[in-house]
């Protein structure tokens, strides 16, 4: 019997099948993209499969880069979403031309926003999209190339933090020994994706010394010129909310950084077991139970209205 097929039967069924996932990919929103269509190349060689997105460029040379594709393509296609709840969080709007949509995503849902109503897989337990992607291939007896091998690992091995985080499972820990199996150097991955140059080595030592702590939460409002007068960006500066794990014992810990455009990227952890995306929830953000985020509008003045709601969590019994 076939593993979900509410979803093979709609990839059977595709000539041409672009894989999309959301704005700002991380590990597992690539990983997920690249290894589904290695995955997909790889068992359905008639197919046209296409990753489209802006991807992580610092692992094009490594492992590939994203796919151009035409609107006319997107338009003859089955969109896959990745890593993503809903086609407004799609980071191409162009997924709304395609012929069709299905789903793979790990993130709670949000009442009231776009439903999804097309076949989709959604676990809010798994520790990572690429996770279940792997699970679907194995579980259909599909043969994996070390390529879509190393793209899932990169998945489940950035969005679990090294396999630390909780939410890895002991299942988890065996599909990753499974593609080490298959070939992946999991050192050498590693090494790409976590290195740091002298610039960031810096703006996480600024992060940690400049860190405020409110109740149970350690936080931190980066502003442009915090983050241009240390060389970084606001894409790269906005990501390194995990530097501020662990300090002062903070059960939680929250990363406001302002973008471009005066609004600021909200990105709130938690270590152990306080529910974060209830909060992101009540900030029309959204994301996974212990790591979730938000957008606050304007001048970010009302980032402690998030920081007293965060006070106010419980932990998870």
């Amino acid at each position: 019997m076939a593993f979900h097929p509410e979803l093979l039967n709609p990839i059977l069924q595709a000539k041409t099948i672009t894989i999309f996932g959301h704005a700002m990919p991380d590990g597992d929103c690539y990983g997920s993209q690249i290894g589904l269509k290695e995955l997909l190349k790889a068992n359905f060689p008639d197919k046209k499969v296409y990753a489209v997105g802006s991807g992580l460029p610092r692992l094009f040379d490594y492992m590939c880069p994203m796919d151009e594709v035409s609107e006319e393509t997107i338009a003859e296609s089955l969109a896959i979403l990745v890593d993503v709840s809903c086609l407004r969080r799609v980071e191409d709007p162009r997924v709304y031309k395609a012929q069709n949509w299905i789903k793979f995503d790990h993130h709670c849902l949000n009442p009231g926003l776009e439903p999804f109503s097309w076949p989709h897989w959604v676990d809010e337990e798994r520790i990572a999209a690429a996770e279940m992607i792997a699970d679907f291939g194995f579980e259909n007896g599909f043969k994996f190339n070390k390529l879509a091998a190393t793209a899932l690992y990169l998945g489940m091995m950035t969005d679990s933090g090294r396999f630390q985080f909780y939410g890895t499972t002991k299942h988890t820990l065996e599909l990753a020994d499974k593609f080490v199996e298959l070939g992946v150097d999991k050192e050498k991955l590693s090494d790409i994706v976590y290195a740091e140059d002298d610039t960031v080595k810096a703006y996480k030592a600024w992060m940690r010394e400049a860190a405020q702590v409110d109740g149970k939460v350690t936080y931190l409002v980066v502003s442009r010129k915090d983050y241009q007068s240390r060389g970084l960006p606001y894409e790269k500066a906005s990501e390194y909310v995990n530097a501020l794990s662990g300090l002062n014992g903070s059960p939680m810990f929250a990363l406001f950084c302002e973008n471009n455009h005066g609004f600021f990227r909200v990105e709130l952890r938690s270590n152990s077991r306080y529910p974060v995306q209830p909060v992101a929830k009540m900030f029309n953000g959204g994301g996974h139970r212990y790591a979730a985020g938000a957008e606050l509008r304007h001048d970010g003045s009302n980032y402690l209205d998030i920081i007293n709601a965060l006070n106010k969590v419980e932990e998870d019994k």
